[in-house]
């Protein structure tokens, strides 16, 4: 049984995962293991629904309809109070940024101040992880801060897996490419995330910067933008595209920039590296788990940043094979393995 509470958007991140998850349970690529339901609900827009059943109605069903399952898996930590107290239950932990806020490089990283109702419910998602037989950690970095939180809690490092076929489908280049050096950056505007940074790298060089990726505000689109004028940087607003859309932006870029400094696991580098294309990204975790070594640099060099630029090569070989550590089929034995373990 899989169970994640309110449904999420395939775009966003959690969302994504959570989907591919049962897609491939779906078509059987875990052997011996198959959905016998999946939990989650529509999310109600009245904030008193919306808590009941968070809280009481589906905590209740998933702990009724696990007495008829061999596992409840709950795909992401968000959803953790869901764990029943009967049977074998599994959470994956994609960070623990919300539960445990801290500061990097001077940039919160989840709510150091939350709201009594927000602080009730953070403390059911830890007594929910508690509870758990098993911790699935996506990034060893964050297998490391499990152990530390919530020692006594077996867990299992399986990072997130991309599907190496559907990026090599041959693509055409985006109309809204331009002459010259195409990069790119995904993600919010969101501080930990430091679009801003990649900015200012390309500010004064003769690139593009294409920024992928829904506005989180008009505010802080109009920001960036701003920041991009004033450091001369030729930035592109792209937006939000579709999954085939985002392959062909990835395979005909010259290369992925990725300066955040707190990510979970970090999937855009994986993306690049399986498009055939050189990711640059900053050295934080988890993410810097993910690209080859000559690809992580400093976090505020941007001279380093501005030279790896000039000096790219084509490295479609390379970077592939190193995709193809997280292949699919990779993942699903390591899935299968931990499923395996609690019996």
């Amino acid at each position: 049984m899989l169970a994640r509470g309110g449904a999420l958007s395939p775009y966003s991140g959690l969302g994504s995962t959570h989907a591919a998850l049962c897609e491939r349970l779906q078509l059987g690529l875990i052997e011996g293991y198959e959905i016998g339901e999946i939990h989650e609900y529509s999310v109600s827009r009245n904030p008193i629904k919306r808590l009941w059943r968070r809280w009481n109605s589906a905590p209740k069903k998933v702990s009724l309809w696990a007495k008829a399952h061999d596992i409840v898996h709950i795909t992401d930590q968000e959803q953790a109070g869901l764990v029943p107290k009967n049977g074998k239950s599994i959470v994956t932990v994609h960070d623990l940024f919300h539960l445990f806020p801290s500061k990097r490089e001077g940039v919160e990283i989840g709510d150091s101040n939350p709201s009594i109702i927000r602080k009730k419910d953070l403390n059911k998602i830890k007594k929910g992880i508690s509870r758990a037989d098993l911790l699935i950690c996506v990034s060893k970095d964050t297998q490391q801060e499990c152990e530390m939180r919530f020692p006594g809690i077996a867990t299992t490092w399986i990072p997130h897996a991309i599907d190496l076929e559907a990026y090599a489908v041959e693509t055409e280049r985006p109309s809204w490419f331009k002459d010259g050096i195409n990069l790119i950056v995904i993600g919010s505007e969101e501080a930990r995330k430091r679009v801003d940074f990649a900015v200012e790298v390309c500010g004064g060089m003769n690139v593009t910067l294409h920024k992928i990726g829904a506005e989180s505000s008009v505010k802080s689109k109009q920001q960036l933008l701003n920041l991009a004028n004033e450091v001369n940087c030729n930035l592109n607003w792209v937006g939000r595209l579709e999954q085939n859309e985002m392959i062909a932006a990835l395979q005909h870029a010259d290369a992925l920039l990725f300066p955040s400094i707190a990510e979970g696991f970090g999937l855009p580098p994986l993306e690049a590296y399986a498009a055939g294309t050189v990711a640059l990204v900053a050295d934080a975790p988890a993410h810097n788990e993910i690209p080859l070594e000559h690809h992580i640099l400093p976090k505020d060099d941007i001279q380093m940043w501005r030279t790896a630029i000039t000096e790219l090569n084509d490295e479609s070989d390379e970077v592939r094979t190193r995709a193809a550590d997280f292949s699919v089929e990779k993942w699903g034995q390591r899935l299968q393995e931990a499923y395996n373990s609690l019996f």
